[in-house]
């Protein structure tokens, strides 16, 4: 049986992402990502699942707010691109609260019967 996957709910997987992040909601992450999900922040750093909900339980990576801009989707052979643009309110590793800009491309695949985050690359815009 072929399932047909629509753009809504590509970006509702999206948007729940965003929401869980700002409300620093590590189970509903734990949902979202696929074991093998991989975070490449801004910096260029390549951060492990596990890594980075550990520093969010921890707060060291601590997210308030993700206000949608903008938000496209892509199909690819092996899943969808969804790229958003959003402005993120964190405090990462101590620092002040700050707005960033934030542009993020997601890969996401059926895995195991559910849509699951396997990827997300994070620049600003």
């Amino acid at each position: 049986m072929r399932v047909i996957i629509m753009e809504n709910e590509l970006i509702k997987v999206y948007r729940n992402y965003n929401m869980a992040l700002a409300a620093d909601d590590v189970e509903q992450l734990d949902q979202l990502l696929a074991p093998q999900f991989t975070l490449t922040h801004m910096t260029g750093y390549v951060q492990p699942r596990a890594e980075w909900l550990g520093e969010i339980k921890q707060g060291q990576m601590a997210y308030f707010d993700s206000q949608e801009e903008h938000v496209t989707v892509d199909k690819l052979s092996d899943g969808w691109q969804v790229t958003g643009e959003n402005r993120v309110t964190a405090s990462i590793h101590g620092s002040t609260r700050h707005a960033w800009p934030l542009k993020t491309v997601m890969s996401i695949q059926r895995l195991a019967g559910q849509l699951q985050i396997t990827a997300a690359v994070v620049t600003t815009y």
